[in-house]
């Protein structure tokens, strides 16, 4: 199974698995939880394999970069490489036909999917070979699915609540991304602050995804935070706090 079908795998079933759960166990005591799991898992994201992986947007120590890499694992969003690979070609061609997931260019539905073009520059992780875990990431990148199916089912058989709480943290976050860059890179939502680049700045994005800020991004890229003008951002705050030197 090569990595992009590894990646779709694991996000598909995340998504199964989140309805199944909602279903099959249905408690009032999901929603709260599925809601601290999506705010959990979009730091996980942000922090690790997003701002610091991508886009080396802070410097932090050996030890705490070992926690990025299981938040980076953990985040269901794809192996370090495979996600490195789409999300920096979408930054180098931002809104235009070779971006990747733009709506623009995309229908919004394989946007949702995660069907993305699957061709792309084999150059773009020459920063992350250089890195003492590039063994780790070649290791993902070739048995993510595996990796993941062992979550599934060591988390299921420690507690359904644990399962739980992985399985919708992954899918919502998955959800949250693919509306950011619907609505966002559609202009459907926002603002836009920054003329001269792309996306739209949206207070309701950021209070459901933390990530609403967009165009701020896009203008700031290498920031590791997505406020300018004292903007909310939770991931930029634990960033600062836990893991920038």
């Amino acid at each position: 199974m090569t990595p992009y079908k590894q990646t779709l795998f694991v996000v598909w079933i995340n998504q199964i698995l989140f309805c199944l759960s909602l279903i099959l166990m249905w408690d009032n005591l999901l929603i709260p939880i599925g809601i601290v799991a999506l705010y959990v898992f979009g730091c996980f994201s942000e922090i690790s394999i997003h701002r610091y992986y991508t886009h080396k947007s802070y410097e932090t120590t050996p030890l705490k970069e070992k926690f990025l890499r299981v938040f980076a694992l953990l985040a269901g969003q794809g192996a370090t490489i495979s996600w490195v690979t789409v999300h920096r070609t979408h930054h180098a061609f931002e809104d235009t036909i070779k971006d990747p997931h733009s709506p623009l260019f995309h229908p919004w539905w394989k946007i949702l999917l995660g069907l993305f073009p699957t061709q792309y520059s084999n150059n773009l992780v020459v920063d992350l070979m250089r890195k003492r875990s590039w063994n780790y990431f070649v290791f993902e990148n070739k048995y993510y699915w595996l990796i993941w199916t062992a979550i599934w089912i060591v988390s299921f058989l420690i507690s359904k609540w644990l399962f739980y709480f992985i399985v919708a943290g992954a899918a919502l976050w998955y959800a949250a991304t693919s509306a950011v860059n619907i609505l966002s890179h559609g202009f459907i939502l926002g603002t836009t602050r920054f003329k001269e680049t792309v996306a739209t700045n949206s207070s309701i994005l950021n209070f459901f995804t933390g990530i609403g800020n967009h165009n701020n991004h896009h203008k700031f890229p290498k920031s590791y935070t997505y406020s300018v003008d004292n903007e909310i951002d939770i991931n930029g705050w634990v960033i600062k706090t836990f893991f920038k030197i």
